[in-house]
């Protein structure tokens, strides 16, 4: 098991034209980008590269110690 503060979070914006639009938080990009790419495919759309995004790590502040399954 891991403690909360254990996980780090990260935050992905799909970048163009120098805007970035927030697309989900994750522990994973590489895992979520793959997921994300599946359901594009299946929706008839072209994958997206990981160069279209940004991610940024989450600054997680946490109050109470609890433990989470991995």
């Amino acid at each position: 098991m891991k403690y909360a503060e254990e996980i780090k979070l990260y935050n992905v914006y799909y970048n163009y034209d120098k805007s970035m639009s927030y697309e989900a938080t994750t522990d994973n990009f590489e895992k979520w980008l793959e997921q994300h790419n599946k359901e594009r495919i299946a929706d008839g759309e072209m994958p997206e590269d990981k160069d279209e995004f940004e991610v940024q790590e989450v600054g997680l502040i946490l109050f109470e110690k609890e433990k989470v399954n991995e």
